[in-house]
């Protein structure tokens, strides 16, 4: 029996409750009867949000989710083994890394984080997530959109539609993925949905030139870009006469992209432009490291466009190919 989920519920579960955030900020306004800001409870501390999805990441039992009883049984077979994707799982298997609690709260971190586990009381966990499917596109989709099919609006979506956007000239969401590959399942994972396509998140590469085309030709004056585009809107609009709603909502993303488009030439360079930054800094960001460079990269700009006012980054680590997959 098919039990359709509410609005409210999968926003909930998308991107572990990040896109609730923009619906409550959304309903706050319109709660508004005298159209004054309301203070809320608490005192309002992020701005913007950077979200690391780190595709196939290493098992959580071997990271930062102590399993004590896990350790006592190694090497023991469960009585009723658990339904798994291939065949027989075997017996139970303690985590090869030692573990010690450190900060305030005795947070226990693997050996493999001895950085990380200094500053461990920054760090927030949640630890009661839970995903419907085991298998890889499916998960993601929900963990981006609260369920497990195509055709909801992903977190960031959802946030850019509560929220809007501080920078006029750059995207409200944006989404760098690995420069091996795209993520499995692809844009759905932060795509709008039912939501109008404006909010869909914008794709920046993790090459050299994140943007492509962001200079005009030399023979291309402002004036005449400029007019291009005031045509390319009329004849648009006057397309736009007569469509469906959901053509409708494409057609008006589309205008809207261009003349975004337009405006990000003056912006957006400078801001993915991290060859003026110190040696120093690329050096934190790991950019000094063949290794590490394309992902530092990517943190870096992010950075910097947060500065810029953009909304949601989100910046996946991980694809479909050539790297490795813990489930």
């Amino acid at each position: 029996m098919f039990t359709p989920a509410t609005r409210r519920s999968f926003l909930t579960q998308a991107g572990c409750g990040m896109g609730m955030l923009g619906l409550a900020d959304l309903l706050a306004t319109h709660a508004r009867a005298d159209n004054k800001p309301q203070q809320p409870h608490h005192p309002a501390k992020a701005k913007s949000v950077i979200w690391l999805y780190m595709y196939g990441a290493p098992s959580g039992m071997d990271t930062f989710d102590y399993k004590p009883e896990l350790q006592k049984s190694d090497g023991e077979r469960l009585p009723k083994p658990p339904e798994v994707l291939f065949g027989n799982p075997g017996p139970l298997m303690k985590s090869p890394f030692s573990f010690k609690q450190y900060g305030q709260n005795g947070r226990w971190v693997s050996e493999l984080f001895p950085n990380i586990a200094q500053q461990i009381d920054q760090l927030t966990f949640l630890k009661g997530c839970t995903a419907d499917s085991n298998n890889h596109a499916p998960a993601c989709m929900q963990m981006n959109t609260g369920v497990t099919r195509v055709g909801h609006p992903s977190a960031g979506a959802w946030v850019t539609y509560g929220l809007g956007s501080a920078n006029q000239n750059l995207p409200g969401y944006v989404v760098m993925y690995d420069h091996r590959s795209v993520p499995v399942a692809g844009p759905p994972n932060w795509g709008n949905g039912f939501l109008p396509a404006k909010y869909q998140g914008v794709t920046f590469r993790s090459s050299e030139s994140p943007l492509l085309y962001s200079k005009r030709l030399p023979e291309v004056t402002d004036a005449r870009q400029r007019a291009q585009l005031d045509l390319l809107k009329d004849l648009n609009q006057h397309h736009l006469q007569g469509q469906t709603a959901e053509a409708a909502s494409e057609l008006e993303a589309r205008i809207a992209s261009y003349e975004l488009a337009y405006r990000m030439q003056m912006e957006a360079p400078q801001v993915v432009d991290i060859s003026k930054e110190s040696a120093a800094t690329k050096q934190l960001y790991g950019i000094d490291n063949e290794k590490t460079k394309p992902f530092g990269s990517q943190l870096l700009i992010a950075r910097r466009m947060v500065e810029q006012g953009v909304r949601f980054i989100q910046i996946y680590s991980g694809g479909t190919r050539l790297n490795w997959d813990a489930h």
